[in-house]
C-alpha cells in the first residue's frame, strides 16, 4: 500500500510542528502557506523545530508551497487545516479538488469547525480533533514545540474505525493520536477553556493566569465558561472535564452557585502551569493580526442566541474583542468594570 500524502493548511505554530514530526518520522507530507517568507525559508534551509526537550534543533526538508501553487499539490490523503478558524471556506473551496478518494480532512484549529467542513465537504471526509499542544512560529522556517505535540482524534459519531488507526499511522510516531469515542465533548472542553481564558486576556491586556488568580478577571472567565457549558449541554453534549474541571461545576460555580468556592479554587491551582503566556488572541491584537474571536466568544453568543440561552458575559467580551481589533478600544485593565457591569 502507497504511503498516504499528509498535507498541511497552514504552517504556523501548529501546522509546522504537526508536518515538521509528521516529516521526521518518516511520513509523506507536504505544507502549503500564505506568508512567502516562511514558505521560502522552508524550502531554502527545511523546517526547524526547536524542542519540546533538550535535544535542541532538529532540521528536516519536505515540500512547501505557495497558497497559490495548491494545483501543483499532489492528491491529497490526509488534509490537516491549521490556519486560521476564518480562512477555512477559502481553504476547502482552493483545496477540495486536490483531495483523493476516501481523503480524511481534520481541523487543528481554535474554535468548533467541524460543522463548516461537514457543510462543504459532506460527512465522510471529516475526522474529529482536539489540538492538545501550543507551539509557535518564532520566524520563517523555524517552530517552537512546548509540548510533545498531541492531536486527539474521533470519529464524529462516536464509532470505532479503522481509518483513526490509518490516519494515526500517517501521522507518525512523533504526533499522539489519543482516540476519543466522545471528540464532540472534547471539542467543546477546548471551546469552553479557550472562551474562559484567550478572549478575556486579550480585552484587559493581561496574561493567560490572570484570568485564573485576579478575582475580577477570574469572575468573568468563570461567566464565559459558566455559559459555554450551557450552551454546548444544550446542544447534546457531555462536555470533557476542562483543565481537569468537571463541566458541571463550571455550569454551577461559574454562575456563582453550587460549587463557586471550589471552582475558584481549582481554576486559581492551574494558573503557575501558564507560566507568563500570553495567548495567541492577545498576541494576534499586539501584531495587528485579525482575531478568531467569532469562534470562540461569537460562537458561543450566537448558538446561545439561536437557542434562546443568554449569553451576556460572552456577549461582552465578544463586543469589545471587535472593538479592539477596530481601534475603537484599547486592550487593559480599565476595561475589567465594564465587563463586570456586563454580568450584572
Amino acid at each position: 500500500m502507497a504511503m498516504m500524502h499528509v498535507v498541511v493548511a497552514g504552517a504556523g505554530g501548529i501546522g509546522g510542528a504537526i508536518a515538521g514530526e509528521v516529516a521526521l518520522s518518516g511520513g509523506n507530507v507536504s505544507v502549503i502557506d500564505a506568508w512567502a517568507e516562511h514558505i521560502e525559508a522552508t524550502r531554502a534551509d527545511g523546517l526547524r523545530l526547536v524542542g519540546p526537550d533538550s535535544t535542541g534543533e532538529r532540521g528536516v526538508r519536505l515540500p512547501a508551497w505557495h497558497m497559490g501553487e495548491w494545483p501543483r499539490l499532489a492528491p491529497i490523503d490526509v488534509l490537516v487545516i491549521a490556519a486560521k478558524a476564518f480562512d477555512n471556506r477559502s481553504l476547502v473551496a482552493r483545496l477540495s479538488p486536490r483531495l483523493a478518494d476516501g481523503a480524511t480532512v481534520i481541523s487543528a484549529q481554535n474554535g468548533v469547525n467541524e460543522p463548516l467542513l461537514v457543510e462543504l465537504l459532506g460527512p465522510e471526509p471529516v475526522l474529529g480533533a482536539v489540538v492538545l499542544f501550543p507551539a509557535a512560529l518564532v520566524e520563517p522556517g523555524r517552530v517552537r514545540l512546548d509540548w510533545q505535540p498531541t492531536l486527539q482524534i474521533g470519529e464524529l459519531d462516536g464509532t470505532r474505525t479503522d481509518r483513526l488507526e490509518r490516519v494515526a499511522s500517517a501521522l507518525g510516531e512523533g504526533i499522539g493520536t489519543p482516540v476519543s469515542d466522545n471528540i464532540w465533548g472534547a471539542i467543546w472542553s477546548k471551546l469552553v477553556m479557550n472562551c474562559m481564558s484567550n478572549p478575556v486576556n486579550a480585552a484587559l491586556g493581561g496574561r493567560a493566569r490572570d484570568c485564573r488568580e485576579q478575582p475580577g478577571p477570574r469572575r468573568v472567565s468563570l461567566t464565559c465558561g459558566s455559559e459555554a457549558v450551557a450552551v454546548g449541554q444544550a446542544l447534546g453534549y457531555i462536555i470533557e472535564p476542562v483543565s481537569g474541571i468537571e463541566a458541571q461545576l463550571i455550569l454551577t460555580g461559574g454562575q456563582a452557585g453550587s460549587g463557586a468556592a471550589e471552582l475558584i479554587a481549582k481554576w486559581a491551582a492551574t494558573a503557575d502551569e501558564l507560566g507568563d503566556i500570553k495567548g495567541s488572541m492577545p498576541t494576534d491584537i499586539e501584531q495587528g493580526r485579525r482575531t478568531e474571536i467569532d469562534s470562540f466568544s461569537g460562537f458561543v453568543s450566537q448558538e446561545g442566541l439561536r437557542l434562546g440561552i443568554p449569553t451576556p458575559a460572552n456577549d461582552a467580551v465578544f463586543k469589545m474583542v471587535r472593538e479592539i481589533e477596530s481601534g475603537r478600544r484599547t486592550p487593559g485593565p480599565q476595561n475589567l468594570d465594564e465587563l463586570l457591569r456586563a454580568l450584572g
